[in-house]
């Protein structure tokens, strides 16, 4: 299963794990939010430290995607962390983050998991 959706503390998360292509995220994001349970969400958390596709990824992949996440930002109330555990990954998600501030989403990048979601946890200033 290359895109795991959880939702755990208000919080949605989508974990992009060795191999897949965009229309696997958004086909899971999509799939998750029809989850009653995920009404009210405090954020997103995109997680790309397990990705093996992300490196075959070109920037105008990382931009669409951006626009994707940006048009169901209502759903994680415009909030998105973005996960990339090393420079290469972490460079890609600072490039997404620059196309969801643009549509209007409050997004930080961050190299650990634990840090993204003590974020997504503050009330937004």
């Amino acid at each position: 299963m290359p895109v795991i959706f959880e939702f755990a503390d208000g919080i949605i998360v989508l974990r992009m794990v060795d191999l897949y292509v965009p229309d696997d995220i958004q086909k899971a994001l999509l799939k998750g939010l029809t989850d009653p349970r995920t009404s009210g969400a405090v954020g997103l958390l995109f997680d790309v430290s397990r990705s093996k596709s992300l490196r075959v990824r070109t920037s105008d992949d990382i931009v669409a995607m951006g626009y994707f996440l940006a048009q169901h930002g209502e759903a994680f109330a415009r909030r998105v962390a973005l996960v990339g555990f090393d420079d290469f990954p972490f460079a890609m998600m600072r490039m997404g983050r620059v196309t969801l501030e643009r549509e209007g989403i409050t997004s930080e990048v961050f190299r650990e998991a634990t840090d993204a979601r003590k974020w997504l946890l503050q009330a937004p200033s």
